[in-house]
């Protein structure tokens, strides 16, 4: 279609990096958004391995269920640090396509393990609506899909950060 230079955005040829630009907004959108569902589960988790009681004792006191709870909030935590990190860089107006690609990748993986971990920790009551726990990794799981796949973020860091030939 052609364009004419007054109506034209930006410089001729440039279009699909723009719209690539333009694109890590979302994903440091969806890394917040995928951040917020994971601690939302680790409240749930975290909770219920507090309250829930086998053989007179919470099932928090248990390393089998507390260090699962416990390598899931790490997660959470580096993938907050990156999401900052994207969020900065792009407030300023500054290159941010890894920071944002990486903040999208770790925070859809801790979301999915902190959601995972939860239904894990509630057991049978994990897939009852009334725990929203099912929800959460419902909601965690689709993370990992869109806006863009993990696999695809992969194949950016691969390429355009450690310089290794594209795979597609």
């Amino acid at each position: 279609l052609p364009v004419h230079v007054t109506d034209r955005v930006g410089e001729e040829g440039r279009g699909f990096r723009y719209l690539l630009d333009g694109m890590n907004a979302e994903r440091i959108l969806v890394a917040a958004e995928a951040l917020g569902i994971g601690r939302a589960a680790m409240r749930r988790a975290t909770g219920y391995a507090r309250e829930r009681v086998v053989f007179k004792r919470p099932i928090g006191m248990n390393q089998g269920v507390a260090f699962p709870l416990g390598e899931a909030q790490m997660r959470l935590d580096a993938a907050e640090l990156m999401i900052r990190k994207a969020s900065w860089l792009i407030d300023q107006g500054l290159p941010c396509g890894a920071e944002a690609n990486m903040a999208k990748w770790l925070a859809a993986d801790a979301a999915f393990s902190a959601a995972d971990q939860a239904m894990q920790t509630h057991g049978g009551f994990g897939y009852a609506r009334e725990f929203h726990v099912e929800r959460y990794w419902r909601e965690a799981r689709v993370l990992r899909l869109v806006p863009i796949s993990q696999e695809m973020v992969l194949n950016y860091v691969t390429e355009h950060i450690l310089e290794l030939p594209r795979s597609y």
